[in-house]
């Protein structure tokens, strides 16, 4: 079978025998061994092929928890997420932290790869978003949480370089608390989304899915192996990966890369609007509303409710 890629779109089979991955937003094909359906489940204790390298502790084996977070020593079923930093015992990669129950339906999957044009694809995408560190992938770890809400944790490495990708597609709406990033052991390196644990976390204007720290709506990507030594801003660290707006007119975004602190003209879109968030500001979108001014008072009107 010929296998071809397609970025951005969906996965689909087609008759003639040929494989052809498409993919919705910025998901990676949704593939690979299918974790047993359960409430407050994981999966079994997965090998990896290559040790992972994560701010300095060397994984050789991951479980994926049906909860939407990876951890590395054991598996754990908590169902209500902690705010990072949580200075546990424990390193964690928290997608969609939250409580899930896929017994009725809902997948998840969980594949690796050393070769392919999947493992292409995320070096590709990682040396556009890092590109002073010329690297090329030879191992990936991808999980898939796909139906009720889809989303992806991607682990990276050539042994020297390890990178974490969070990929989100359509998110259902849930009232639940959700934590989004990641926490080491002793919560010496950690990232909390901007959005999470609050009301725009999930549903179909997810800050999730609408923003990102690396240009690519539904991408979240972290450079993690213990060489990120990270910027500073004003004297306050940032860590590789770590996208902000540098003042409360959100005019200049910066990046932190592995060549240093990049920083241009990137204002926020007529949806968005400039709030604080866990480090400076960060454009976060809005529902916008029309005002109507009539004998001097202004009437808000939803957009449901325009002709």
């Amino acid at each position: 079978k010929k296998t071809i890629i397609l970025p951005h779109i969906y996965n689909c089979l087609i008759k003639s025998g040929t494989v052809c991955y498409i993919f919705l937003g910025p998901l990676y094909p949704i593939r690979g061994t299918l974790s047993y359906r359960s409430d407050d489940g994981s999966s079994p204790e997965i090998s990896l092929l290559q040790a992972f390298n994560f701010y300095g502790n060397a994984h050789s084996s991951i479980y994926v928890n049906h909860n939407g977070y990876l951890t590395f020593d054991a598996e754990w079923s908590s169902y209500s997420p902690r705010q990072f930093p949580m200075n546990g015992s424990r390193d964690v990669i928290a997608p969609f932290w939250t409580d899930l129950d896929n017994r009725g339906s809902g997948n998840i999957y969980y594949d690796q790869y050393t070769s392919g044009p999947i493992l292409q694809q995320v070096t590709q995408d990682i040396n556009t978003y890092f590109p002073a560190l010329n690297f090329q992938a030879n191992w990936i770890f991808i999980a898939s949480w796909h139906e009720q809400s889809t989303f992806q944790a991607v682990l990276a490495s050539n042994r020297q370089y390890s990178f974490v990708l969070m990929n989100y597609g359509s998110l259902a709406f849930t009232p639940r608390n959700l934590q989004a990033g990641f926490d080491t052991v002793n919560s010496s390196h950690h990232f909390t989304i901007p959005g999470s644990f609050s009301v725009n976390a999930t549903g179909p204007n997810s800050v999730l899915t609408l923003d990102s720290n690396v240009n690519v709506p539904g991408r979240w990507a972290f450079c993690v192996d213990q060489s990120s030594t990270g910027c500073t801003f004003n004297g306050q660290p940032v860590q590789i990966g770590d996208s902000f707006w540098s003042d409360s007119t959100c005019a200049q975004k910066c990046t932190c890369t592995g060549a240093g602190l990049q920083c241009s003209n990137d204002p926020c879109s007529y949806s968005q609007i400039c709030r604080p968030a866990s480090f400076q500001y960060s454009c976060q979108t809005v529902q916008r509303r029309t005002c109507t001014i009539i004998e001097g008072k202004c009437f808000n009107i939803s957009p449901a409710h325009l002709n």
